[in-house]
């Protein structure tokens, strides 16, 4: 059994804590002593047992000699629990082999370093690059000091996001749209504009697939909210978020539309909206690790020109729609060699449609 195929298993245990571990990131830990795996376990969410701990409690036999593998860098702090370290060697495990460093100001190497300490044989760099795609909005979040900002565009063939008259309802698949709150229930929050506020109305909640609520953010430049709007007549869980200049929240945060949303004062930019960088500072010490970008050809288009997108998902549904809203706008690219080019990048079938995958270059 190969170091290679034992962190597989690690990973493959950490991904059933997706959506449902945040802020913590996604941890699994697989424990093996003389050839047999005598332990397994993951991070099920906050205030429950790290995934090193749920292994050693789940060990068949006693784990002194064994070796333990688990994705991250296990933690050398007390918070909710107690530190995985102190934990490890207590049970005499002789190696942990580890895939990356939890950049984490908390760890950030000390994890390793204290398990050093111990006594313990730390190896690390074991599958780094599946690991750092598992985690990469915990991982980004703290190496970047922003979310991890995820944008996702239903298209036809054409490259339109609705037809001339603004319908978009729907352009993708059934499949598609499970997919798509498949990613809102795995993200903090779901960004859209005031635009996509009074074509569509959205409630932004998660629906079709089982999961919990992200928050729900409007960043605008107008603050102009039709009557009815969703997300400010439902907003029981007080999860609506506000984006815009101080002057316009000010005034609408006294006002009763407000209704419990979370207001934040966002800088004007030169071309008179909202700052993308500064609202991803407010988004960042707000705790938001990750943030869908879902509506509006003219958001989208703004993040990809800013370079703050770190991952696309574009679902082409096979239908033509000949004039309409185009799904991105001006780039103001001259030649393609400007072009944004992915890396990497997939595409998947999702019904009838095709979803590409992909990583901007030089974002992420």
């Amino acid at each position: 059994m190969t170091d290679k195929t034992c962190m597989r298993m690690a990973l493959d245990l950490a991904e059933k804590g997706r959506g449902k571990t945040t802020p913590n990131p996604m941890v699994g830990a697989v424990i093996v002593k003389n050839g047999k795996i005598i332990g397994r376990g993951y991070h099920r969410g906050p205030g429950r047992d790290h995934a090193e701990v749920a292994a050693i409690k789940n060990a068949r036999v006693s784990p002194k000699g064994s070796t333990l593998y688990v994705n991250l860098e296990p933690c050398c702090h007390t918070g909710r629990t107690g530190p995985c370290t102190e934990a490890i060697a207590a049970a005499g495990i002789a190696e942990v082999v580890v895939a990356v460093k939890d950049p984490n100001p908390t760890v950030n190497g000390r994890g390793f370093r204290r398990l050093r300490q111990l006594g313990v044989k730390v190896t690390t760099g074991t599958l780094r690059a599946e690991a750092t795609r598992l985690n990469e909005a915990y991982l980004g979040y703290h190496i970047k000091k922003r979310p991890f900002v995820i944008l996702k565009l239903a298209q036809t063939l054409d490259g339109r996001i609705a037809s001339s008259s603004g319908d978009s309802k729907w352009i993708s698949g059934p499949q598609s749209l499970k997919l798509a709150h498949r990613l809102r229930a795995c993200s903090d929050a779901v960004l859209v504009g005031m635009g996509t506020v009074r074509a569509d109305n959205p409630s932004l909640t998660v629906r079709h697939v089982k999961g919990r609520n992200p928050y729900r953010i409007v960043i605008s430049r107008s603050m102009k909210f039709p009557r009815g709007t969703n997300l400010l007549e439902a907003n029981d869980d007080r999860r609506t978020i506000i984006a815009a200049p101080a002057d316009k929240i000010e005034r609408f945060g006294r006002s009763r539309r407000a209704n419990g949303a979370i207001c934040w004062s966002v800088a004007t930019g030169r071309d008179g909206q909202p700052d993308l960088s500064d609202f991803l500072a407010r988004a960042y010490d707000f705790g938001l690790q990750s943030i869908l970008v879902e509506g509006g050809a003219e958001l989208a288009t703004s993040f990809i020109k800013a370079g703050l997108v770190d991952k696309m998902y574009i679902i082409t549904a096979p239908i033509l729609l000949g004039r309409g809203i185009d799904a991105i706008g001006e780039l103001k690219t001259k030649s393609l060699t400007e072009a944004i080019k992915f890396d990497p990048a997939d595409f998947i079938v999702s019904g009838d449609d095709m979803v590409f995958v992909g990583y901007p270059k030089g974002i992420h």
